[in-house]
């Protein structure tokens, strides 16, 4: 982050009323890419390929979206958990107010940009000047003197608007100091059936893995149960209170897309220990929100469903990605990938030598498609398991594969630990013991070698960096796993 410098800026609406604002608007002012082939790719062929790549994996609603939060770093980062928001955008939106938090200037107010647009390797957007020339006379209101120039949290954005969208213009602010329930008023006008507002903003930054899920758990947990009040750990953390006030006034309610961490989009890139959280948020209709909710628990209520060929076919794509990760080999994805593997699922994949752990590596949540999860932890298990060295192309014929594929783990309530001890099922029950920063998890076929539960939930409090007894007070959640093997 950049150094700050704070503004003084006197809210009075008619001091911003002057030339400043006239010097730009008679020319064509464009506002040039600043992250074009650092935070996003600079070819254009290519760049279109990468976001709809990402796109791929998302889901329309039942309803296009109108208000959402999305990430905003590299690509490679967080662009598949923002591709999940923008998989559900008003295809038909004309105007798309972006807000973002300044990353290069502190001030007090919103400010608007002195340009007539802006430009990424997709061409040039327009910039609604009429939507600028409403705001500028409202106290608060201030010209964005340069310091929009670098910032990125609203270019990155616009290639997936330009993807998805025909003809739109945007509306870019930068929010400073302020009161997001007045700045949800100035906006309330500006927000009809074919406008979207964007929220952008991560999550929590450069925290080790275990402890940025679990602050970005309670940030999460803030903003789908609407209280603006609430505790937000987020760089963008007004912007999403802004985007959180106008969904209450339109009688939205917000669903969760997506929610991973660098770590968990890219390991290949960064290490568990100092990771970025985001989080993709849509807000909708409560029929809409409902209905979705249903199908995802729906999705994810068993694993027991899939077909003996859907088994062989992850099976076979765990292998073909582990043998070219090892091999250094580019994984050509499958071009026949069944129905019921698309959905998403939480996953882990295991490497096994006669019988040893090799490596273990998934995703609790059902963050991706199935057959994306595979394909990933089978790459991560070989090659990005903390507790083993690097699988070798000399160990792949003695190396066997299981797949885990997981329900949607549910909060188990207890009353005391004998309680807890009461209702676990060795065999069948997943759990993952959670306390403070610390969190570890046991699949159930772990059971076989730890059959007795305190020794298991001893171990697993071990595994999570806990004393041995902290699963006495731990949160506790279980899932239940299909495992399948070569």
């Amino acid at each position: 982050m950049g150094r700050m410098k704070m503004v003084s800026v006197f809210i009075v609406g008619v001091a911003f009323m002057n030339g400043r604002w006239s010097d730009v608007a008679a020319q064509d002012a464009v506002r040039k890419a600043a992250v074009a082939g650092t935070f996003y790719e600079k070819n254009p062929k290519l760049l279109r390929e990468v976001i709809l790549r990402y796109l791929a994996d998302g889901r329309p609603l039942s309803e296009p979206v109108r208000l959402m939060i999305c990430p905003h770093a590299g690509f490679i980062f967080s662009g598949p958990v923002a591709a999940k928001a923008y998989a559900t955008i008003n295809g038909n939106a004309k105007r798309v107010i972006i807000v973002g938090p300044s990353h290069y200037e502190a001030f007090r107010g919103i400010a608007v940009p002195k340009f007539n647009y802006y430009e990424t390797p997709l061409g040039r957007v327009k910039i609604d000047s009429e939507a600028v020339d409403r705001l500028r006379g409202q106290p608060g209101v201030i010209a964005a003197e340069g310091f929009d120039e670098p910032e990125h949290c609203l270019e990155v954005q616009l290639p997936f608007l330009q993807v998805q969208l025909k003809e739109f213009m945007i509306l870019p602010l930068l929010v400073g100091k302020v009161d997001p329930k007045q700045v949800a008023g100035l906006l309330r006008p500006l927000v009809d059936e074919n406008t979207v507002v964007i929220a952008s903003s991560d999550l929590s930054h450069y925290e080790k893995q275990n402890v940025a899920r679990s602050i970005d758990d309670t940030s999460i947990e803030a903003i789908l149960s609407g209280n603006e009040n609430g505790k937000i750990n987020a760089c963008g953390d007004l912007p999403i209170r802004i985007v959180m006030r106008l969904g209450k006034v339109f009688g939205l309610e917000p669903v969760k897309l997506d929610a991973r961490t660098s770590f968990e989009t890219a390991p290949q890139h960064c290490s568990d220990g100092r990771v970025v959280g985001y989080v993709a948020i849509a807000w909708v209709s409560p029929e809409a929100a409902r209905a979705f909710r249903n199908s995802t628990s729906k999705r994810n209520a068993d694993g027991n469903d899939l077909t003996p060929e859907a088994r062989k076919f992850l099976l076979k794509t765990a292998r073909a990605s582990l043998e070219a990760s090892v091999e250094g080999r580019r994984f050509d994805e499958p071009h026949t990938v069944p129905a019921e593997v698309r959905d998403e699922r939480g996953c882990f994949v295991t490497l096994t030598v006669k019988g040893r752990l090799r490596g273990c590596i998934g995703y609790i949540e059902p963050i991706k498609p199935l057959y994306t999860a595979v394909i990933e932890n089978a790459k991560n298990a070989a090659l990005h398991d903390p507790r083993f060295p690097k699988v070798t192309p000399a160990e792949l014929g003695d190396i066997k594969i299981e797949v885990s594929v997981l329900t949607r783990p549910e909060p188990l309530d207890y009353k005391d630990p004998d309680d807890l001890l009461a209702r676990l099922v060795p065999g069948r029950d997943g759990v993952i013991l959670r306390s403070g920063g610390h969190q570890s998890t046991y699949l159930p076929q772990v059971w076989e070698q730890l059959p007795e539960k305190r020794s298991f939930l001893e171990q697993l409090s071990l595994k999570g960096g806990m004393p041995p007894d902290g699963w006495k007070h731990a949160e506790v959640r279980t899932y239940r796993a299909l495992h399948f093997e070569e």
